[in-house]
């Protein structure tokens, strides 16, 4: 690292200087880009498995709704560090913080299989407790992790390829995603044991591994240099969290978001427990689902990323909150048929469905925070951009699983023109709700920003 790295001098993004006489600006994507779709690869392989099969093996080793919604609500709880950090991140280099977080995160991630296969007297009990330390310092390192990496992706990326990165990256990220599901239903079957999730977590650890590789290969961020003869500004926390609510289009960016995380957010974690006991559907089915809405997402990525380059944010997240909305209906619709085929199909539509318009909002959230973040401070503000996403999308699933245990344990149900709607139906109603008033607000926003929407 350079003296000028160590000293924390604002970056450059070359992208976004203006070009000079007669030159054009850079629009190409690093020559090294291989490596960056390598890294989206193999870390979805990670991602995925140690997300969806740690819900499913936490709720068979006799975790609550509760516990469940909460391993999302952790992001939220160590956010106050991750912000505290800016500077720190900032001195140390993007490179660094962002390699040594992920690569500790999986090793971390791999106690997961000695959780799941050790078995004698007592340990039953401390199973739920581990998992949860686990996936603590999951996020932990986590956040630590996207603080560095979303503004090293953001000097290396031109600002007119954004989009295109973005739809690339989870093109690949889409695909392992699929190859993963695959992987993990032929291993866990219909009835798994706990010892069978182990072998889930192995196969994480492997692709965790080929993360930090490829990582290691990407094109380093650029020298850093002054952009002024005088010192460069260093904001204080509180300076940061006014400057970013003082940036236009910030405001919109919140509402958005906490829409979707109360509305939505909480729906793929909570509806694997409504599929597995409320429908009745078996783990390696319910992965199966998680395969085909992926295999959509893949196919809707060759779209979005040119979608925001061509017609601007607000449009793209407009028709997703849309076609979530959809999904809760759909969502609503599953078991009222009891046990065949006609509840199967409607669950994987509505898995592939909300996989399509999931990869909309979470591209569009990635390119709005890229977007918004000033070269100074850069961050900070997207520590603090990515603080207020979570303030919703980690505190829904946890409020919205205490309020399903504690309907659940009572029995709660009512008659809708002769449908039996019980807590799960109400949760989707609530968050069709929810969707819909999110919906009319973005439809506001369309007609009055211009119409490439308001980040640019």
């Amino acid at each position: 690292m350079s003296n000028t790295d160590r000293k924390g001098l604002t970056s450059l993004d070359p992208g976004s200087l203006p070009p000079g006489p007669g030159l054009a600006p850079n629009t190409r994507l690093p020559k090294s880009i291989a490596n960056n779709f390598a890294f989206e690869f193999c870390n979805a392989v990670m991602w995925q498995c140690f997300g969806s099969p740690v819900i499913l093996f936490i709720r068979q080793c006799g975790a609550s709704a509760f516990i469940v919604g909460s391993l999302s609500a952790i992001q939220l709880l160590l956010m106050p560090l991750t912000l505290a950090s800016s500077r720190l991140v900032e001195g140390l280099g993007y490179r660094r913080v962002a390699l040594t977080c992920w690569t500790i995160r999986w090793i971390v991630c791999s106690f997961l299989i000695l959780v799941a296969l050790l078995d004698f007297p007592g340990f039953g009990a401390w199973r739920v407790p581990l998992i949860l330390a686990v996936i603590f310092l999951f996020h932990l390192l986590r956040n630590f992790g996207l603080s560095a990496n979303i503004p090293w992706m953001t000097s290396i990326v031109p600002p007119a390829r954004r989009g295109l990165y973005l739809s690339r990256a989870t093109l690949f990220a889409n695909l392992a995603s699929v190859g993963t599901f695959l992987a993990v239903g032929l291993l866990l079957g219909s009835n798994p044991t706990l010892a069978q999730f182990g072998g889930v977590f192995l196969l994480g650890t492997v692709g965790g591994l080929g993360s930090s590789i490829f990582m290691a290969r990407i094109k380093p961020p650029p020298s850093k240099v002054r952009i002024a003869s005088g010192p460069v500004s260093r904001l204080s926390f509180r300076a940061g969290f006014k400057k970013c609510w003082r940036q236009p289009g910030f405001s919109s960016f919140v509402v958005v978001q906490t829409f979707y995380g109360v509305a939505f957010f909480a729906i793929p974690s909570l509806s694997l427990i409504y599929l597995r006991e409320k429908v009745h559907i078996s783990p390696n089915i319910i992965l199966y689902f998680s395969m085909a809405g992926v295999g959509g997402a893949t196919v809707a990525a060759f779209f979005w990323g040119r979608w925001i380059d061509r017609r601007g944010i607000i449009s793209l997240q407009l028709l997703a909150f849309v076609g979530l909305c959809f999904n809760s209906l759909l969502w609503f619709c599953i078991g009222l048929f009891g046990v065949n085929e006609l509840n199967l199909a409607m669950a994987a539509l509505v898995s592939f469905l909300s996989a399509v318009w999931i990869s909309a909002l979470n591209m569009s959230q990635s390119h709005s925070i890229m977007t918004l973040a000033p070269e100074e401070d850069r961050v900070m503000f997207q520590n603090i951009a990515t603080f207020m996403t979570y303030c919703s999308q980690a505190l829904a699933p946890m409020l919205w699983g205490i309020w399903l245990d504690l309907l659940d344990h009572t029995g709660f149900s009512f008659g809708l023109v002769g449908i039996e709607v019980g807590p799960y139906r109400l949760f989707f109603l609530a968050s069709l709700g929810l969707g819909l008033i999110g919906a009319v607000f973005l439809f506001w926003l369309n007609r009055h920003t211009p119409r490439r929407g308001e980040l640019e």
